[in-house]
């Protein structure tokens, strides 16, 4: 199970889904989980998305 604090910890730099996803969890091979919770965190402010780059961030 993915938690926001380790996500939030893993932004301390803009990142890409899938570093994201290797830094939180190494051992999923399944980014579903990890994009819902940022679609979530995104959703309540803690989190943006570059759509030019493609890289996630702290808000």
């Amino acid at each position: 199970m993915t938690r926001e604090e380790d996500v939030l910890e893993a932004l301390d730099k803009p990142r890409a889904l899938y570093s994201i996803q290797m830094l939180v969890d190494p051992s999923n091979k399944s980014t579903d989980a990890l994009q819902e919770l940022l679609m979530r965190m995104r959703s309540e402010g803690k989190v943006k998305f570059d759509i030019n780059n493609g890289r996630w961030r702290k808000a």
